[in-house]
């Protein structure tokens, strides 16, 4: 999972307006929020560790993945990868924490949704 989609579950919870209010809460510029949501800017590891905190995760997993994502070095990005696979193990199913959030992943282009009519 990628850093902006982390990011993104923030986003959708905060609702309106939540690239302003996050970036206050963050102590970041609005245009970092974007930035980091385009991909174009990875966030530092302060930040990370702030997302994890909202999002009640552990912060070694956003901490690692964002300096996977930032890493040029493959060994080195590797390593940050490994790490960041197995704070997500140790946490469990990425959907007990979307659930106790009332948001949806984001899919890969499409959403599938039922109904019970």
């Amino acid at each position: 999972m990628k850093t902006s989609e982390y990011l993104d579950l923030l986003v959708k919870q905060k609702g309106r307006g939540a690239n302003a209010e996050l970036a206050r809460m963050l102590g970041v510029h609005r245009a970092a929020i974007t930035n980091y949501q385009t991909g174009h800017r990875i966030m530092d590891d302060y930040t990370a560790s702030k997302i994890a905190d909202m999002l009640g995760i552990d912060q070694m997993e956003l901490i690692a993945q964002a300096n996977a994502e930032r890493e040029k070095d493959a060994e080195k990005k590797a390593y940050w990868e490994a790490k960041a696979k197995a704070a997500r193990k140790s946490r469990g199913p990425l959907n007990k924490v979307v659930a106790s959030l009332g948001i949806e992943p984001r899919t890969r282009g499409f959403s599938i949704r039922c109904s019970t009519n």
